[in-house]
């Protein structure tokens, strides 16, 4: 794979580093230990401390929400792009509602047991270690940081560089209309459907996906 492009890889709600255990990755690549921030502008900024000057940012989940925000924030430093399992909506009403009831969980006590029930499915218990490694507190950022997301599309429109979106058949939570709809915006996307996985896309697929990181490296 071609260094000469730093890369910078920023995970997804209650994930850390170990997100991206499964992938090929260049020397060098720098792995945001998970997002965390007052506000998604905080969040940017601490994602940026130590980072090279260019870089190919790769965000999945919430950091490709966090990944709209650097590219708000320092768009020059964006040199190519890659959104995984991504929603460039701002909340909708169902969401804030379920996002009101997790936090009254965690304030309450009870963050394990609702970790506990947000890490289902076959990669469970990966999931559930790496929510038990950042923590209630970690989780209550990471809610308010969804909570504050903007409608990301107009920014994504004017974003004129490489951009690679990739999404998993299955997913229902960030389903593949949405990166269809990403597509629409930004003519000179390159989208991955992966049959098969689904939001999980760096767990479920990450031969595919480290393929995918491959070839654009050369783009």
């Amino acid at each position: 794979m071609n260094t000469d492009l730093p890369i910078l890889l920023l995970p997804g709600t209650l994930c850390d580093a170990a997100l991206w255990a499964g992938l090929t990755l260049p020397p060098g690549a720098r792995v945001l230990e998970a997002v965390r921030g007052r506000s998604l502008a905080d969040a940017a900024q601490r994602a940026l401390e130590g980072a090279p000057q260019r870089f190919h940012l790769i965000g999945f989940s919430l950091g490709a929400i966090l990944a709209f925000e650097l590219l708000r924030l320092a768009p020059e430093r964006v040199a190519r792009l890659t959104l995984i399992s991504a929603n460039p909506h701002a909340p909708n009403t169902a969401q804030l509602a379920a996002w009101e009831v997790q936090e009254r969980q965690v304030r309450a006590g009870n963050f394990g047991a609702l970790a506990e029930s947000l890490c289902s499915g076959p990669h469970a218990g990966t999931l559930l270690a790496m929510a038990r490694r950042l923590g209630p507190d970690a989780f209550l950022e990471q809610l308010a940081l969804l909570r504050s997301r903007p409608d990301s599309r107009p920014t994504l429109a004017g974003y004129s560089g490489p951009l690679t979106l990739l999404a998993g058949r299955e997913d229902a939570v960030t389903p593949v209309h949405l990166a269809e709809e990403m597509q629409a915006l930004c003519p000179q996307a390159e989208l991955h459907v992966v049959p098969g996985a689904g939001h999980y896309l760096p767990l479920d697929a990450p031969d595919a996906l480290s393929d995918v990181l491959r070839e654009t490296a050369y783009a």
